[in-house]
C-alpha cells in the first residue's frame, strides 16, 4: 500500500506542483479512487477476454462459411464454364454449317462465272485460229 500512496503523492506533485502528504484526507479519495480504478480495469479486461472469445466463435463460423462460399462459387464457375463451351459448340456448329453453305455457295458461283470466262476465251481464241488459218490458206492459195 505504500508504494501506492507514493506513486499517487509523486504523480499528484508531478502534474500539480502541490504537495500532499500521507495522512492528507484528499489521499483517501485518491487511493479508493485508483482502487475502483483499477477494478474498472480488470473488469474491463474480464469483458474484453469474454467478448474476443464470443468474436472468436463467430469468427470460425464466419471463416466456415466463407469457405464453404467459396468453394460453392468455384463450382458456380466451373458450371458456367461448362454451360458457355456447350453453347459455344453449339454456336460454332450452326455458324459452321451457315457459313459453309455460304462458301459452298459462293465457290460454285466463282466456279461457273470461272468456267464460262474460259469458254468465251476459248471461243476467241478458237475464232482466231480460224480466222488465222483462213488467213494463211488464203495467202497460200491466192498466192
Amino acid at each position: 500500500m505504500s508504494s501506492k500512496t507514493d506513486h499517487i503523492i509523486s504523480e499528484v506533485f508531478r502534474l500539480t506542483g502541490l504537495r500532499i502528504s500521507k495522512d492528507d484526507p484528499v489521499m483517501a479519495v485518491l487511493l479508493m479512487q485508483q482502487q475502483m480504478f483499477d477494478e474498472s480495469f480488470v473488469q474491463l479486461s474480464s469483458h474484453q477476454e469474454q467478448y474476443a472469445e464470443a468474436i472468436a466463435a463467430h469468427a470460425e463460423n464466419i471463416t466456415a462459411a466463407a469457405a464453404k462460399l467459396e468453394t460453392y462459387r468455384e463450382q458456380l464457375l466451373v458450371e458456367l464454364a461448362q454451360q458457355a463451351n456447350s453453347r459455344i459448340e453449339e454456336t460454332e456448329d450452326r455458324v459452321y454449317a451457315s457459313v459453309s453453305e455460304r462458301v459452298i455457295r459462293d465457290v460454285e458461283k466463282a466456279n461457273t462465272a470461272f468456267i464460262d470466262r474460259l469458254k468465251k476465251l476459248l471461243m476467241f481464241v478458237s475464232a482466231a485460229w480460224v480466222i488465222g488459218l483462213l488467213l494463211l490458206v488464203g495467202v497460200v492459195v491466192f498466192k
